[in-house]
């Protein structure tokens, strides 16, 4: 009898794990997650000069001896002219257009200024290159009192105007002329 009872309780344990195992699966559930189409879309970098040409505004109080003459723009350059710059106070400020084309933001992460050749220069650093009695900026403004800086971020589709002034900053005249060639800024942007 001992071993009836035995078997019956096992029959019925066994009965009641299958039940169990029966009720859990009837209670689990899938989760789906199913993707459509993801597309990456293409950006562009463009970031590059506008126009064609910009002719300098002369500024000052020489009325001869001073001349301002014209840049030619390309996207990635700009190249001006002969300038003269006669007196204390004589400048010229040129006009320029910097536009982000592209679908990416851009970030003005360096200015590096290059010396004119044969000419020593007091203060050659980021939009600011002081050479002899001549200085040459990069600004934010038509006066030339805010200086162009790094870090300034250029949105998509966005433009920033910058002005080049050179002036005559010095306060003696020069008995001859002096030639400055080959003083530059290179403006390096990078992805914001």
């Amino acid at each position: 009898m001992q071993k009836k009872i035995l078997k019956t309780t096992l029959i019925v344990a066994l009965v009641l794990l299958a039940g169990v195992s029966i009720a859990y699966a009837a209670l689990s559930t899938t989760l789906n997650i199913t993707f459509g189409k993801v597309t990456q879309n293409a950006l562009t970098w463009n970031v590059g000069f506008t126009g064609t040409e910009a002719t300098g505004e002369t500024g000052g109080t020489s009325g001869t001896g001073r001349s301002c003459g014209k840049a030619t723009i390309t996207a990635s350059a700009i190249t001006l002219a002969d300038t003269t710059l006669s007196k204390p106070g004589d400048k010229c400020t040129y006009t320029f257009t910097i536009k982000n084309s592209g679908t990416v933001g851009a970030k003005l992460n360096t200015i590096t200024p290059t010396a004119p050749t044969s000419i020593t220069c007091g203060i050659a650093t980021g939009g600011t290159l002081e050479c002899g009695n001549i200085t040459y900026k990069l600004t934010t403004d038509k006066a030339g009192s805010t200086v162009l800086t790094t870090g300034g971020t250029l949105a998509a589709d966005k433009t920033l105007t910058v002005y080049l002034v050179v002036s005559y900053t010095g306060s003696s005249l020069n008995a001859s002329a002096v030639t400055h060639n080959g003083a530059k800024f290179a403006l390096a942007y990078t992805q914001a």
